[in-house]
Order: structure tokens, then sequence, then C-alpha cells
């Protein structure tokens, strides 16, 4: 009965990203705003059914039919739940058009995760800019705070320490006695390299007597290169970082191109301690700092997306922002993702919830939110090389050399063909626009009506809206720089309607005389008698353009005509041929990259598959050609930026007012700048990693301080905002953000200072003594550090753990992702296993793995049943299991006495008690007499799953230490 429960909160914590706040504002709100609060809401024009939706008590009173709409937990009784399925003819919501699959999916799990509702505090007004919100402790710059006064000066032994200590002698508690040098070496290695200390290094560390015994255990661990093993994990769970795209279409590569070279810089920039500023800055513009992502262009002045030679392997830090799920190539959802890794990742801000209103909570209007979404808006993804293949005069082995030809061969043949392909979709469309430009131009005058959402995919015979666009670009553009076609068009068009005709009579003669020369003579000729408005101009322009595409085909048709012209040989006519013909022509597909999330503006459902094709093609051979060199899927800003507006209601199909590219305003202050270089993003950038942000420093420090202690200053690593809980040490955040940016963004000292202090050095809560106990009973969460908390391994730690006691971890650092779940298993670190969104191993999900497909910046422990199952039954652990008997025989020789200590040394790292060796003993001789008795075979009747038979006596007493909870846990 416990279990059930138990088993529906991890599945939703799975769904959620670990964050059901996050989830509800992403998910749930934004189809009631939109969809229910016009008729449920207390700003309702008119209530219907006496029913409140904007709010969890209104939602749980229900409304004049006395049933509640939500019961939490169970969404079949949920009349909500049941009015979105319309299962019930009588009982349809919403009335006009039924949700999508997905939201109601999204509704069902929200109901049965306990249809969670954040809401503020209570006293707390629900208004995002008010000055409450906007004076929140977190959106002030850190202060300087002094060292706090305490009263046993014996027991700090660096600045941390007074912190705790002053709080903790404020709430009449006293610290821990130290732990003893095994627990506390134990719990070092695992916090720093994720893996036990071998018993030499247990009896090396206690025996030694030195003052700076445990410097330089901390230095040899920061120094390891399982060091950015560890903490590359974390990182990695806030980059949402997976080696596939999740759910795609049936056209479409499911793998990222090499996506662990993205994991592997992670590792290697941690190793290599680089300041966390530089760190943050390659993740979010390293194409603008370091290389060339220059587009390579073809003969139709459009670019692709084939690989382009950068040489620099920093690139691949991008993958952070390039890495995330795909949504079935919806590009809002994937700026909404990006924006939000960026902002949660680095600023632990909900922006998100800005898409569609302005935040409930915290000081960031929607305007905002459309600010950073038209950064991410200006870039767009391309494959590079991150090195440059070898020349003639490099030495590379032959067999190298021979396996990067033949991958450059199959590359080059798979680029033609994709070339061949683009080439000829691009005429088809160009060709196409040419004969409908009369309308393009009438379609202009209206662009802001047409809609903006990159999921329509525009049929031949539409109006397309990214063309029109064009068409309004090059309008703007040329009328500046080349006014003699589309001067007149321009100055008409600021012309206020209600004066064109006047207007327009007066200028007309004086532009069809022309004579100054200013305008083109064909186009002075449009206006011998004035037109009465700018649709009629636009009619006109129209039918000048189109008469000029009908003589260029007449030309290219002439069989009288040997050799066929390459201009029009009356020069005005030719002028204006190079406005449906020329390089930069508004009917060719604009400069950009080609990828999935772009191929469906421009082309047809044939072409639009078979570029996809071609791509995938390319992308299949960087990921499994064996002579691949290291590649990266990267960001790089497009060759024109548009300028973002807001989505009303965060409806693609409802433009609004435009916004600048900016920050925001609640970090920047009222007198930000705008972005002025490109699509912004390394502006951006910088005004994250900027040691005058309020949020970064502090943000990074309190993770790390959860990682270290379970739990952070701030409960809520993922929100900095008005909602969270405020810091337990306040003090102690600030200082701590003060001295990482001093220490020049340091993970490594910052690690130091923490693992050296008397706090990180307590005992923990069991087996204290009956003083120190009761201070544990009065501060049962440990908000105040009295005692060091102890902490399960995670699912990395626990299988790395099991790999390293039985002697078979593969310590190799970096490569290509293995697969974790198939037979024979492999022994690579946890790190290395292949992260699939569409098929996430179920070993990875029972032990509370962060969900791919959202930020993760903190994991849940939950306890259930199948946890306990696995460790027993799995194969994986039952051949560790045999592993860990078959290594003792060679060391401690046939003495079953010598054989306990010595399996003790390896999984525990200590001797057993007297007790544990007499129950040690008596189970072995036990199991070992029955077998004697059965000719030698095991009587344990535990299966391995049908694959491998049954443990024998050691292999069983191996695993009875392996399921330990001594060897689970960090003490």
């Amino acid at each position: 009965m416990i279990a059930a429960p138990l088993l529906g909160l991890t599945a939703f914590l799975n769904a959620v990203g670990q964050d059901p706040g996050a989830f509800f504002e992403a998910r749930i709100r934004p189809v009631l705003v939109e969809r229910c609060y016009p008729c449920h809401s207390h700003q309702s024009e008119k209530l219907e059914g006496e029913l409140y939706l904007d709010s969890r008590a209104g939602l749980l009173r229900g409304g004049k039919s006395g049933q509640p709409a939500v019961v939490p937990g169970e969404p079949t009784q949920s009349r909500l739940i049941e009015a979105i399925r319309q299962v019930d003819p009588k009982l349809q919501m919403p009335p006009k058009a039924r949700l999508p699959a997905v939201a109601v999916a999204d509704f069902t799990t929200w109901v049965s995760s306990g249809a969670p509702f954040p809401e503020p505090p209570p006293g707390q007004p629900r208004v995002s800019s008010n000055g409450a919100a906007r004076s929140h402790w977190a959106f002030q710059p850190p202060g300087h705070p002094e060292l706090p006064p305490v009263r046993e000066r014996a027991w700090p032994q660096t600045e941390i320490d007074r912190f705790i200590l002053h709080e903790l002698e404020a709430h009449d508690l006293t610290p821990s006695p130290p732990a003893d040098r095994r627990a506390w070496l134990r719990r070092a290695t695992y916090d720093l390299i994720g893996l036990p200390p071998t018993p030499e290094e247990v009896e090396a560390f206690a025996g030694d007597p030195s003052a700076d015994a445990f410097a330089q255990v901390v230095d040899r661990l920061l120094a390891s290169p399982h060091y950015g093993e560890r903490w590359g994990r974390h990182w990695l769970d806030v980059a949402r970082y997976a080696d596939t795209k999740g759910y795609v279409y049936y056209y479409e590569e499911s793998g990222f191109v090499q996506a662990f070279r993205y994991r592997d810089w992670v590792v290697k920039a941690l190793n290599e301690d680089l300041p966390y500023d530089r760190f943050l800055l390659l993740q979010i513009a390293g194409d603008q700092l370091v290389g060339s992502a220059s587009e390579p262009t073809n003969q139709t002045g459009s670019t692709v997306r084939w690989p382009t030679p950068v040489s620099e392997p920093a690139v691949a830090a991008l993958g952070f922002l390039t890495l995330g799920r795909r949504f079935l190539d919806n590009p809002h959802d994937l700026i909404d993702d990006q924006i939000d890794v960026v902002m949660r990742g680095t600023q632990a801000l909900t922006v998100g919830c800005a898409r569609c209103h302005d935040h409930k909570f915290d000081p960031i209007p929607t305007r905002d939110y459309y600010s950073l979404y038209g950064v991410f808006q200006g870039s767009t993804e391309r494959i590079v090389s991150l090195e440059k293949p070898p020349s003639a005069g490099d030495l590379v082995p032959f067999a190298r050399a021979k396996a990067y030809v033949e991958f450059d061969r199959g590359l080059r043949e798979r680029v033609q063909k994709l070339e061949t392909q683009f080439s000829s979709a691009c005429a088809d469309v160009a060709n196409r626009l040419r004969g409908r430009v009369k309308e393009y131009l009438g379609a202009v005058l209206d662009v802001a009506k047409l809609p903006d959402d990159a999921n329509v995919r525009p049929q031949p015979d539409d109006i397309n809206p990214y063309n029109v666009r064009q068409w309004e670009r090059y309008i703007e553009v040329n009328g500046t720089t080349n006014p003699a076609i589309f001067g007149p068009w321009r100055e008409m068009r600021s012309w206020p309607p209600e004066q064109f005709r006047e207007r327009a009579a007066k200028s007309a003669p004086e532009w069809a005389a022309n004579t100054a020369g200013r305008w083109h003579p064909l186009i002075a000729r449009l206006f011998t008698n004035a037109p009465v408005s700018m649709v009629e101009v636009a009619a006109r322009y129209g039918d000048l353009l189109a008469r000029i595409h009908q003589a260029w085909l007449a030309s290219q048709t002439n069989a009288a005509m040997a050799v066929k012209p390459v201009r029009l040989v009356d020069p005005d006519e030719e002028a204006l041929r190079q406005v449906l013909y020329g390089p930069d022509a508004p009917v060719l597909v604009p400069r950009g990259s080609l990828v999935e999330l772009d191929v469906h503006l421009y082309f047809d459902d044939p072409n639009r598959v078979a570029l996809a094709q071609a791509q995938m093609g390319i992308e299949q051979w960087l990921i499994t050609s064996p002579g691949a060199s290291p590649h990266a899927v990267v960001l790089a800003d497009r060759a024109y930026e548009t300028t973002p507006v807001v989505f009303r209601r965060g409806d693609p199909l409802k433009p609004g007012a435009a916004v600048p590219r900016q920050f925001l305003e609640v970090l920047a202050g009222p007198e930000r700048r705008q972005f002025s270089v490109g699509s912004g993003r390394l502006e951006l950038a910088r005004a994250i990693a900027n040691k005058e942000n309020p949020l970064t420093a502090r943000v990074m420090v309190n993770r790390v301080w959860a990682h270290h202690f379970g739990a952070g200053l701030v409960r809520t690593p993922g929100d900095f905002g008005t909602r969270c809980d405020p810091p337990t040490h306040p003090e102690l955040l600030d200082w701590l953000a003060q001295r990482f940016i001093a220490d020049e963004w340091s993970l490594k000292k910052l690690h130091r200072l923490i693992l050296l202090s008397s706090t990180y050095q307590q005992g923990g809560a069991l087996g204290l003594a009956d003083a120190d106990a009761r201070s544990v009973a009065r501060d049962p969460e440990n908000r105040w550090l009295s005692y060091f908390p102890r902490q399960r391994l995670e699912f990395e730690g626990l299988r790395d753990s099991l790999l390293a006691v039985s002697g078979e971890l593969d310590p190799k650092v970096g490569g290509p992702a293995v697969d974790l779940s198939q037979t024979p298993f492999s022994h690579r670190r946890t790190l290395y296993g292949l992260i699939d969104r569409k098929f996430l191993p179920a070993m990875f999900r029972t032990f509370d793995f962060a969900n791919p497909d959202m930020l993760a910046p903190q994991r849940f422990a939950t306890s259930v049943p199948q946890q306990g199952l696995f460790l027993i039954n799995h194969p994986f652990v039952l051949e560790r299991a045999r592993a860990l008997a078959a290594r003792i025989g060679p060391v401690a020789g046939t003495s079953v006495e010598s054989r306990i200590r010595q399996l003790y040394r390896y999984v525990l790292q200590r001797s057993p008690s007297a007790t544990e060796l007499r129950s040690s003993q008596q189970f072995i001789e036990s199991e070992l007499s029955q077998e004697a008795a059965v000719g030698g075979l095991p009587s344990s009747t535990g299966q391995d799953q049908g694959s491998a038979g049954t443990l024998k006596a050691w292999e069983q007493f191996a695993q009875v230490l392996l399921l330990s909870n001594e060897f689970l846990f960090i003490d």
C-alpha cells in the first residue's frame, strides 16, 4: 500500500523535471489562462457555473454542482479531467474546441501529482512588478558581511565555520564531534570524485599525523581526472544533457551529432578549473569568443548545415544550448527551453513563466521574456568540425589516414547530394514566387496581420508569411541604399492614409517627369497618373515586375537564339530583373542554416522530406563513421536579425508590440542597454557572467553547497524568486558569493574551502552521545547544520562503486556513449552511459536519475521496492558480486577469516567487528557445508532474471555487503 503513491511521485518527478511549480507554470497555467479563465476566473465578465479555476481553493471547492473540479491524486475522480477528455456529451470543455491530447495528458499528470497550484505566501499580493518583489533579497547585490562573533573560538577552522557556529549558538545548539577519519575520507572522496576510497588510501590517511593531512587529501582528489567526471554529471543535470533528441519525425536522425563532445568538454573544463564566468560565457556564446562559425554559401546565395571547419574544441561548449529536447521541431518550444536552461540554470529564475503573461510572483514581465526570445530567435544551429583536416605534411598513422580519407569521401558525397537537392528545391520556390510577385507585394501592406508561427507549414498555393517579410525587408533596405526603384514606394508608404490622395496628386507629375533622374525610368512611368492608395501602388509595381519576369522567361525559351542570354538587352529592364533574380532577391530562400526547424518554412512536403533525409544522411555519417573527425552542434548568429515581438498570451498567431533584445530589468536596472551586436547572445552571456550580477555567484555557490551537504543554503536551487524560502544563512551565502568572485570564480578553491571546514568535518547523527542527540531532536531538518547529514548514493555513485570495489571499473576518461543496459555490461563509469530521451533505461528511472527533457537543479531521492529488487536480482549486480568474490581469492588465500576481512576492506574500507566477523563466519561455513552436501552446487535459489544461474556462498556474502546501508549511504 505504501509503494503505489511513492511510484506515482517518482513518475511525476520524472515527468516534470523535478520541479512541480515550473511544470504548472509552463504547462498548466497557460492553458487555464487561454482556454478557461475567460469563463472561470475572478476576472471573467460572466462567471459560468459558479466555478473558479484561478486558485487551488476554487478547484477544490468546485462550482454549483457541489462536486470539486479536482480531486488531488485522483484524475479519474476529477470533474475537470472528465470535462477536458470530453467523454460525457453533457460535460465537454472547453466548449468551442477540445484541448490537444498532449494538454490533456499534462493535466492528468498534474492532478495525479496532487495538483500543485503555486500561489503567493499569505499577505503577499500577486503583482509581479510591485516594490516588494523588486526588493526581494536575491535581486540585491550580495553584501560584504563581517565575520560574526562566536563563543566557542576553538571550533572554527575556516571563515565558513564562524557563520555556522554563530547560528548554532543563537539556536542553543552545538556542533557534533568530528567524524572519524575513515568516514570523512569516504565522504570527501565520494563528494569530489564520485568513487569510494581504496583500502590503502583509508589506511594511509588514518595513519597520517601531519597537520595538513586533510588538505593533502582534498588537493589529491581535486587533481584527479575523476573530479571532472563527478562534478560534470552535476552540471549535465542542469544542462538536461542527452545523446538523443527525443521524439522526432521519421525523416530525421534521432541522435545528436557526437553529443559526447559537449559532455567531455564539461569534464575537461572542470578538471582544468576553468573560471566559472568563462565556463558560462563559452556555453552561451562560445562561437563568438573562439574560432569561427562563418557560414559557407552555395550558388543560390543560401546556406546549408553541412560541417564548417572551426578547429577550436571549445565551441563544443555550445551543446548547453543545442542538446535539448526537440519538441517535434516547434521552434517556439525550443527557444523556450533555451531560455529556461540559461535563466533557471544560471540565475535560478523561472523566466519561462512569463511566456504567456507577466510572471505571477517575480518582477519579470512578458516583454522581458520576449526580449530574451529574440536573442535565441536570432541564432541558428550549425554542425562544425572541431579540428582542421590533416594536410599533406602531417605525420598521421596509416590506419588513421585511411579511415579519415574514407570518412571525408563519404561526407563529400552526402554533402553534394544535399547541395543538389537544396539547389533544386530553392529554384522551385524562387520560380513559384516570381510568378506571384503582385500578390506578395499586396501582402506586404498587411504584413502585421500574417501569422508568425513556425508550426504553420505553408503549402505551394498559400501566401508564405516568411517570404512576405522578406519582401518587406528588401523594400526597406533597397529603398534606402538604392532608392531609384523603391524610393517612391517608401515615400508613399509613409503618408497618412487620409492624406494619400492629396499628396499623390501633387507628387505624381513630378515623379513622372523625373527631370532630376531620381527614379528608375520604368518606375517613373508608373505614376503618369496619381494612384489613389497603396493597394494601387503595390498592384502597379507587381504588374511591372511580372512583365519583366515574363520577358526574361521568353528570352530563355526563344528557339531562334543559339545561346541563351545572361541579361535582358534593355538596361532599364535588366535593373528591374535583378529585383527578382539578383543575389539578394526576396524570392530566394534566405540565408541561414538549413535545419529541421527551418526547412519546412519555405518548401513543400516532397522537397521538405527529401532535404531532411539528405541532412539525416550527413548526420548519420558523422555519428557512425569510424573515421569521423570531432564535430559538434553549435549556435551561430543568423545572417540577418528580426525584431522580436510579444506573442499575446503566448500565441505566435497573435503578434503584439515589438520589444528590444535586452537583459531582465530586475537585474540590469531601468537604464539597461539594448543588445546591439547580432543576436545579442554574447551580450546576454556577459550580463550573466558578470560579478555585478546579484544572482550568478549566489546560485552556483548554493548548488555546490547543496551537493556537499544534501541541501542548499537556499532549499530551492532552481528558483531564487519570491516564492523560495529565504536562505538559512544569508550572510554566509553572500560571503561565499563574494569569496567565489574574489577567487577568480574558481570552483576548486570553493570546494577546498568547504571541505576543510569544521562544519564539513562533523560527524553524522548516528551514534551521537545523548547530549548531541538532543541537538538533533531540536533541529530535525538540520537547517543549522549541527551534524553532517546522511546521504544516499546517487545512481552513478552506486553503479560506479559496484564496479570499483569488484576491481572492474574502467578508468578511461571521455569518449562516445555506451549502452549500459545491454549485455555484456560495460565497465565504464555511468557518466558515459547512453542517455536516450525516448527510452531511458528502467534502472536509471528506478534510482531517480534526472529527467533529460528538462533542467534538473536537484534530484529527489525516493525509496521504492524496485530499488531493492534491482540490487537483489539484476544481472549487473550479480555479476559484480561474482567478480568481487573472485577478487579476494588471490589476495586473501583460503582462510575464511582472512577472506571475510578482505571483503570488508574492499566494500566498506574497514575491518569487521568481532560480532560481524563471527556472524559472517557462521553464514559462510553454513553455506559451504550445504554446497558440499549437494556436490558443490549453490544452495541459494535467488535468480538473476534467468541469465546466469545462482550465487555460490562467497558470492552471496559479497552481495550481502553490497546491499548493506553502509555501502549505499554516505555518513
